[in-house]
């Protein structure tokens, strides 16, 4: 057990202990209030990922740091300078199997390659659409949690005023205790899963970071398994 094993069990022994603590009707809207804002933050993505791609400067620098072509590289450099409408799906399988990009870039690049989603832009060649799809993913999934913290701060603020409002929320007869136990073990799932949208990006800079990570049971599942990347937009 490494040190994510030890950092992940203890935020699900926080959520556990709080859930125990505040009971099933406190701990469920707080669960109600993370997956809401999941999903008003996906809908804000492309707000704030506007505002990013709106600066050229803070672009070209995310450009330079993810540097997506590199993982074409790894099985021609030539293939950088390809123009997708020359690419075969054999080629591309091939870029794709050499490249083991972090999750969901590879989904992504394919995604974008075959709907010429930057066609618009000028975009054509191999290497530039790797660049540009990393960098896209990179800045959405970045955007989504920077809208889940003030989305969620916000919507814990409200449950607060509630509270004190009402003077408490009520508790169920018996086992109030242990079913919000129980509520807050899954509230600490969702936590951990937006948390692991994370690694992703850190992956992109420094792939190496994964050798830490495989060593991780819980590590490795939070991030293969993490369902919040499938709806990180690809452009």
């Amino acid at each position: 057990m490494n040190f994510i094993d030890i950092a992940i069990l203890l935020i699900l022994a926080i959520t556990i202990l709080g859930g125990l603590y505040r009971g099933f009707v406190n701990t469920a809207l707080n669960v109600g209030a993370t997956i809401a804002s999941i999903l008003f933050g996906r809908i804000l993505i492309p707000i704030v990922s506007g505002i990013v791609k709106g600066s050229a400067d803070l672009f070209q620098m995310l450009l330079y740091y993810t540097e997506g072509s590199e993982y074409v590289a790894i099985t021609d450099v030539e293939l950088t300078r390809a123009p997708i409408a020359g690419i075969s799906s054999d080629q591309l399988h091939t870029v794709l199997q050499n490249a083991d990009m972090p999750l969901p870039m590879d989904r992504c690049v394919l995604k974008n390659i075959a709907s010429e989603a930057f066609s618009k832009t000028g975009v054509t060649t191999l290497g530039d659409y790797f660049n540009q799809t990393i960098v896209c993913v990179v800045i959405n999934i970045l955007a989504l949690m920077l809208l889940f913290t003030i989305l969620r701060l916000l919507f814990g603020f409200i449950i607060r005023g509630i509270e004190y409002g009402r003077g408490g929320f009520p508790v169920l007869s018996r086992g109030d205790g242990i079913i919000g136990a129980g509520v807050g073990l899954i509230h600490g799932v969702l936590l951990l899963f937006v948390i692991f949208l994370a690694v992703p990006v850190m992956l992109t800079v420094l792939p190496k970071l994964y050798d830490f990570l495989s060593e991780s049971f819980f590590g490795e599942f939070f991030y293969k398994a993490n369902f919040l990347l499938s709806i990180i937009p690809s452009t």
